[in-house]
């Protein structure tokens, strides 16, 4: 698996080389505009993606971040999270509040590190105490920009926090006050979360989750998933031939085989502490893990279940649109979104298999008989069922 070193800090000397194949940022930035279109409508965009007429002041800032722009039902979430809570906020996503990573990558830290001091500049308009980061990286980034100016002018912009961390805090310090309204679909989960073999903030990041979690009513945690033996969902594998790729993973090129053999792992891993759903904390393993989720095993981001317990429903539209596996439903679903953005049909048909209908399209599990290879399965193809559907007939059959 190629090791992720998506942590250091742009210019840094002791930091570990550039991966050997530059990132096309253009192309970057372009497929993840692209993939947000085909999942929002422009009427529900509550983020602002300038500073230009912005709003009045906030005393938090929460930066959304552009990656997460190819799962914007988490952008969704995270900002009626933090209305539920009554948090005094703005919420910033895209380019113009980018941390430059992506720039680095493409071979030019210098230019990142200018990147960075320009969003922190629009970051500050609002006035916030607080910049709240969803991107690991955009955190350390900004966080070694803005210690960088503390020491410079001799004070920081604002505080810079994870948003597992912030959101701990915030209930925390609200207590018994927090709006939980019921409880979560998914009672005992399974935690995706990576640790200090990847960035010693991961480990605080997932042990903020960890909390979080146990102050859901009803909900339990149950331990950190193990890896399928392929590898992580999430595992980064950047393509030779498409280095601005979104969503090319150590597992988007194996076979139906394969594919079941995952889910089943996985399935049989849950059922083994009995769990019954995996969670993930970040944009990317939410979109890559929950393309192995199935109506036995539902695979989402942890805050899903958090916004569930407040009484939220935003459903995951990634993993819904990527599991229907046909272009013309896709299309159809998707009409409201891209429309609304001007986008034509004859685009929209060219773009909704680059980023929901898999290379392994045949191995997108239909039905849960699949994954024991029965065959002998009657749920029609390409329709979603609850798990109390899946469970009978999987009962009916002796699977």
């Amino acid at each position: 698996m190629a090791q992720y070193t998506g942590y250091q800090v742009m210019g840094d000397p002791d930091a570990e080389e550039e991966e050997e194949e530059p990132l096309d940022t253009k192309r970057f930035y372009d497929n993840l505009s692209e993939c947000y279109r085909l999942q929002v409508r422009r009427d529900e965009v509550g983020w602002e993606m300038t500073s230009t007429d912005r709003p009045g002041e906030a005393q938090v800032v929460l930066n959304l971040s552009c990656g997460i722009q190819g799962t914007p039902h988490l952008m969704l979430t995270h900002v009626a999270i933090f209305k539920a809570l009554g948090i005094d906020f703005v919420a910033t996503a895209g380019t113009k509040f980018c941390c430059g990573r992506p720039f680095g990558m493409s071979g030019n830290p210098d230019l990142s590190n200018r990147i960075a001091k320009h969003s922190i500049g629009r970051l500050k308009t609002w006035n916030s105490t607080v910049n709240v980061q969803c991107c690991g990286s955009c955190l350390v980034q900004f966080h070694a920009n803005s210690e960088q100016i503390r020491e410079e002018t001799g004070e920081a912009p604002f505080e810079v926090i994870h948003m597992t961390e912030y959101l701990l805090r915030a209930l925390k310090e609200m207590g018994d006050a927090v709006p939980w309204v019921r409880e979560p679909r998914a009672k005992r989960v399974l935690l995706h979360a990576e640790g200090e073999e990847v960035h010693h903030t991961k480990v605080i990041q997932r042990n903020a989750v960890i909390e979080t979690l146990g102050m859901v009513p009803g909900m339990e945690f149950a331990g950190l998933v193990e890896e399928p033996t392929l590898g992580a969902p999430c595992g980064s594998e950047e393509r030779p031939d498409n280095p601005g790729s979104v969503g090319h993973t150590v597992l988007s090129d194996i076979s139906t085989r394969e594919y079941q053999a995952t889910q089943r792992e996985l399935l049989d891993q849950a059922k083994a502490v009995g769990a019954d759903a995996i969670v993930t904390h970040h944009h990317k393993c939410t979109r890559e893990w929950s393309k192995f989720g199935s109506p036995q095993l539902p695979i989402m981001h942890y805050q899903t279940l958090v916004a569930d317990a407040l009484g939220i429903d935003i459903p995951d539209r990634f993993q819904e649109l990527w599991q229907l596996d046909d272009t013309e439903q896709i299309l159809t679903e998707t009409r409201p979104y891209w429309e609304s953005w001007g986008i034509d049909e004859d685009e929209a048909r060219d773009l909704v298999p680059k980023f929901f209908v898999p290379e392994y399209e045949a191995s997108v599990q239909r039905c849960p008989c699949e994954l024991d290879g029965s065959g002998s399965c009657s749920v029609g193809a390409g329709k979603s069922h609850s798990a109390a559907d899946v469970d009978a007939l999987c009962k009916r059959l002796g699977i």
